[in-house]
C-alpha cells in the first residue's frame, strides 16, 4: 500500500515537471518570435531614420550607456559570439562611436567606452518606435493585461540568476554595478 502511494507520487511529480518543462519550451519559442520581431522593427526604424546604425551596434550602444564596459559581458548579454562582436566594435569605433580605453589595473583589458557622438546617436534613438510590431500588439490589449503581462515577465526574471538578470533589469549603471555585485557575492 505505501509502495503504491509513493509510485502515485512520482508520477504525479514527473507529470508536474513535465507541464514545466512544456511549458518553458513555449515560453521560449515566444520569445524567438518576440525578439527576432523586435529585432527587425528596430533594424527597420534605423534604417528609415537613416541613423547610420544597425540593429546590434544599437544594442552594444545600449550596453555602454548602461554602464556595462567589457566586450565580453557585452557578448554574453546580447547573445552574441565574441568574434562577431570584435567586427562590431571595431565599426562602431571606425564610426567614432565607442572607443577602446586602456584599463591601468590590467592591460590586457580594453574597456568600451561611450563616446559622447555615440552617446547622443543613442539617446537620439533609444525610444521605442510607436510604430513596431511590439507597440501595436501591446496596445491591442487592455491596460490590465498589460500590466499583468509587464508583472508575469518581471516575475520570471526575478527567478533568473547571473548576466541574464544584469541585462533584463539594468536601467542604469548603478543597477547593473549592483546586479554584478550580487552575482560575485552568490558565487563566493
Amino acid at each position: 500500500m505505501i509502495r503504491n502511494e509513493l509510485c502515485k507520487n512520482d508520477q504525479i511529480r514527473e507529470k508536474a515537471q513535465a507541464g514545466v518543462i512544456a511549458v518553458a519550451e513555449q515560453i521560449r519559442a515566444h520569445c524567438s518570435v518576440i525578439t527576432k520581431a523586435a529585432r527587425a522593427d528596430l533594424d527597420g526604424h534605423l534604417k528609415r531614420q537613416d541613423s547610420g546604425i544597425s540593429a546590434i551596434e544599437h544594442g552594444v550602444l545600449r550596453h555602454l550607456s548602461r554602464g556595462v564596459t567589457s566586450m565580453a559581458e557585452i557578448s554574453r548579454l546580447m547573445g552574441v559570439a565574441p568574434s562577431t562582436l570584435v567586427y562590431v566594435v571595431d565599426g562602431l569605433t571606425a564610426k567614432k562611436l565607442v572607443k577602446r580605453g586602456k584599463d591601468p589595473a590590467d592591460r590586457r583589458k580594453e574597456p568600451l567606452l561611450l563616446e559622447k557622438k555615440g552617446a547622443a546617436l543613442f539617446a537620439k534613438y533609444s525610444r521605442m518606435d510607436a510604430e513596431s510590431a511590439l507597440v501595436r500588439s501591446l496596445k491591442a490589449m487592455p491596460d490590465a493585461r498589460r500590466t499583468d503581462l509587464l508583472a508575469l515577465l518581471q516575475e520570471l526574471v526575478h527567478g533568473l540568476t547571473g548576466s541574464e538578470r544584469l541585462y533584463l533589469n539594468a536601467g542604469d549603471s548603478a543597477t547593473a554595478s549592483r546586479v554584478r555585485d550580487e552575482d560575485k557575492e552568490t558565487k563566493s
